[in-house]
This record gives C-alpha cells, structure tokens and sequence, in this order.
C-alpha cells in the first residue's frame, strides 16, 4: 500500500510540474522585456540581467503574494519568483521608472489544463459553461493531432487579459478553468490557436 501511495504521489508531482513555465523577462537599459507577462499558478518568472543597474520590485499585487526587491546588476544576473496567487502583479525599476516608466506587468491565472478524451476527430472550440458565470466558468477544446495550443482571454477592448493554455499538447479532448475572480464584469472572448486552427467565442461575467 505504501508502494502504491508513494508512486500516486510521484505521478501526480510529474504532472504538477509538466504545467508549470520559466517565463524569461530580460532586464536591460531601461526596458523589461517583455514587459507584460501571462502567467500561470505555479509558473516561475525568471528575470535576467542584460546591462545597466536595475531593480525588479514589486508594486502592487494581489492578496496573499509575496512581495520581492531584487538588484539586477552584474552581480546579481538572475532573479525568480514564483507565481503562487492569481491575479495582477506590478513590478518596476526603482531607479528607473520615474524618468523611463521602466515597469512590467504580471498577469496571473489559476488556470490548469485536464485531459477529459483521448479519441477526436476534429479541431473544436465549444462555448464556455456555465454562461453567464462567476467567477469561474469551464471551457473544453478539441485538437485531433499533436499541437503546440493556447488559449487567451480578451476583453472587450480586445486587450489579452489572461492565457489559460500555452504549451504542446497530445491528441485529446481536454478542459481549461478560468477564474475570472479578479476581473470586472463584462463580454469577454476567448481564443484557441492550435497550429493553423483559430476559433473564438464570447463569454459573459456577471459578478
């Protein structure tokens, strides 16, 4: 029993880790690059030293993060921070945001991408359920072969607010959360990009 239990426990951190990203944000003169980042819970955000004396140091974020002020010199080439609250992170250089608006954005989801069918035969996109929703809603996708797929969240504006999937996936059917608990009620679209595939629906927040 203590057999099986241990390797339920291996199984279930291999596919815990097989979501989670290094995202790079290479810090230089007087730019983060990229300076708006779509994340996952879980994700890590690597930022990498180019050239110059910075900072990267937290702002605002959400409820229950942790903030961080990390140097970013030639000395100190590499900071990570992992992402464990979902919502909005603002971070900037405190020598540099004044005079250069050096600053970035972390935008962060609790979204985790479920396997539901192995066997399809099409590429599908369905409509979110339930809808209207709050504040968090399900959508199930289709790819009929192995594809490199991302979801993104739009609001109104037509403004990237959030990506739920952004990585290779296996032939199937599968379900992607999104908890829209930090996001302000409205029309939202949602978008699958799966190799040459594109389809997009709308979704209704109602808090």
């Amino acid at each position: 029993m203590k057999k099986i239990i241990m390797s339920l426990l291996i199984i279930l951190a291999i596919n815990t880790f097989s979501f989670a990203t290094v995202r790079t944000v290479i810090v230089s003169n007087f730019v983060f690059t990229p300076n708006v980042v779509n994340a996952v819970v879980g994700d890590t955000i690597l930022w990498t030293w180019s050239v110059g004396t910075h900072t990267t140091t937290s702002v605002s974020i959400p409820l229950g993060a942790t903030a961080w002020d990390a140097p970013m010199t030639s000395l100190n080439t590499t900071f990570s921070y992992k992402i464990t609250t979902p919502g909005t992170y603002s971070y900037d250089c405190t020598f540099h945001a004044a005079l250069f608006n050096m600053i970035g954005t972390i935008n962060a989801s609790s979204a985790s991408v479920t396997q539901i069918g192995t066997t399809v035969n099409s590429f599908e996109l369905k409509q979110n359920y339930p809808n209207p929703f709050n504040p968090t809603t399900n959508i199930n996708f289709s790819i009929p072969k192995s594809e490199f797929v991302k979801i993104s969240v739009y609001n109104i504006l037509g403004k990237e607010v959030a990506v739920l999937s952004e990585e290779k996936l296996s032939p199937g059917s599968y379900n992607v959360k999104f908890d829209a608990a930090n996001y302000s009620s409205g029309v939202y679209f949602y978008k699958i990009s799966a190799g040459e595939f594109n389809s997009i629906k709308r979704m209704l927040l109602l808090k």
